[in-house]
């Protein structure tokens, strides 16, 4: 999948998330730290695995 972010938005933490899930195999979440536990649960922010 591509998908295309403007400068300084989303994209380079997109970029980051999917390079580390393609390397490591594990899994990359992009949240508020406010959300943390729910990110750690699965519950909440945005989810990165390979599948």
């Amino acid at each position: 999948m591509k998908y295309d972010f403007e400068e300084g938005s989303m994209g380079p933490k997109v970029e980051a998330a999917c390079d580390f899930v393609s390397r490591s195999g594990g899994r990359a979440v992009i949240g508020a730290l406010s959300d943390l536990q729910g990110m750690v649960d699965g519950t909440a922010g945005t989810q990165f695995v390979l599948e």
